[in-house]
C-alpha cells in the first residue's frame, strides 16, 4: 500500500493520483497543507512541496515527475501496452518533455497562481500569505491560460512538437 501526501487542488498531486489510478495501486491519501510547514512533512520532503509518495521500505519519493518515473520503473512492465511511459526512448523523452512543460512552466505561470489566489489563500493565515485574492494575479494567470490551452491543443492536432523549453 502506498501513502500519498497531497493536496486536493494541487495539480502535481492530481497528476500523481491519476497515474496511481491507472496502475490500479492501493493508496492512502494524506492531505498536506504545505503552507503550514509541518516538521513531520519537512522530514519527508525538505522542499515542503506536494506530492510525496511513501512506499514501505523505500525512501520518500517527492515530486510528480520523480513519482511518475518511480511508478514506471516499479510497475510499468506489467502494464504492457497501457504503460504510462512508453518503452521506446524517443517516446519516453517526448513524454518527459511534456510532463516538464506542464508541471513546471504551466504550473508557474498559470495553475499555481490561480489555485493559490482562488483556493489556498482562503485556508491560509495572514502570516502565511492568506487573505483576499489578488485580482491582478488572477487576471494575469487567466490570460496565460487563454494563450497556452489553444496553442497546446492546436499543436497536437497538427502533429507539431511542443516547445522543449519555453
Amino acid at each position: 500500500m502506498f501513502t500519498l501526501f497531497h493536496h486536493p487542488f494541487c495539480p502535481h498531486s492530481r497528476f500523481v493520483r491519476l497515474a496511481l489510478g491507472e496502475y490500479g495501486l492501493d493508496l492512502r491519501l494524506v492531505e498536506e497543507r504545505t503552507w503550514e510547514r509541518r516538521g513531520e512533512f519537512l522530514v519527508l520532503n525538505p522542499a515542503g512541496t506536494t506530492p510525496v509518495l511513501i512506499s514501505e521500505g523505500q525512501p520518500a519519493v517527492p515530486g510528480a515527475g520523480i513519482i511518475a518515473e518511480y511508478l514506471d520503473e516499479t510497475h510499468g512492465a506489467r502494464m504492457d501496452q497501457r504503460r504510462l511511459l512508453p518503452s521506446a526512448m524517443a517516446e519516453r523523452i517526448e513524454v518527459r518533455r511534456l510532463m516538464a512543460w506542464f508541471n513546471e512552466k504551466f504550473f508557474e505561470e498559470a495553475s499555481n497562481p490561480l489555485v493559490t489566489e482562488r483556493i489556498y489563500k482562503r485556508f491560509m493565515s495572514e502570516e502565511n500569505g492568506g487573505g483576499a485574492p489578488s485580482t491582478d494575479v488572477i487576471r494575469a494567470a487567466k490570460a496565460m491560460c487563454a494563450i497556452i490551452w489553444p496553442i497546446s491543443a492546436g499543436w497536437r492536432r497538427r502533429g507539431i512538437s511542443w516547445p522543449a523549453s519555453s
